[in-house]
């Protein structure tokens, strides 16, 4: 009797951590029509930002105005419920984004995302990845790029 109360709170244990590390997949949006600032990790090759107020995006990105430019960019306040990961390429290739997921596990937000490179002799690019999930509790953020684990970035402790 001891022995199977005993599996029996076990199993109910390990069936609660499993639950509690559910993966759930959120909504998000990307953007474009931004570009990055060159007071931003001018000469880092990659960055990785989580961005939750609109003072921080701004130290990071800037509008890129262009006649007859339809691009998706935030819309004012979004950042007061939205939280912005990014993901930053540097360098002589023109790089483009195709986020796959966000999911959230256990509090680690996972992006996935895909990307295509087109070399270039001469310019030389940064080109952002921008996206925005709702606001929640999350710790971390993982940034995977072409199904490898690229950067994990701790979030929302200040």
């Amino acid at each position: 009797m001891k022995k199977n109360l005993a599996l029996c709170l076990f199993m109910g244990l390990f069936i609660t951590a499993i639950s509690a590390r559910e993966t759930t997949k959120l909504k998000f949006k990307t953007y474009s029509g931004y570009f990055v600032s060159n007071q931003f990790e001018p000469d880092a090759p990659t960055s990785f930002v989580a961005l939750d107020n609109q003072k921080q995006f701004d130290q990071v990105f800037g509008v890129a105005f262009v006649i007859g430019d339809k691009s998706p960019r935030l819309a004012p306040g979004a950042l007061e419920t939205e939280l912005v990961l990014s993901a930053i390429r540097r360098g002589k290739a023109f790089c483009t984004y195709k986020v796959s997921s966000v999911t959230k596990e256990g509090g680690v937000l996972r992006l996935r995302y895909q990307t295509t490179s087109k070399k270039s002799d001469s310019a030389s690019f940064s080109c952002p990845l921008i996206v925005s999930i709702p606001k929640g509790k999350y710790h971390a953020v993982e940034f995977h790029e072409n199904d490898k684990l690229i950067k994990r970035l701790p979030i929302g402790k200040k």
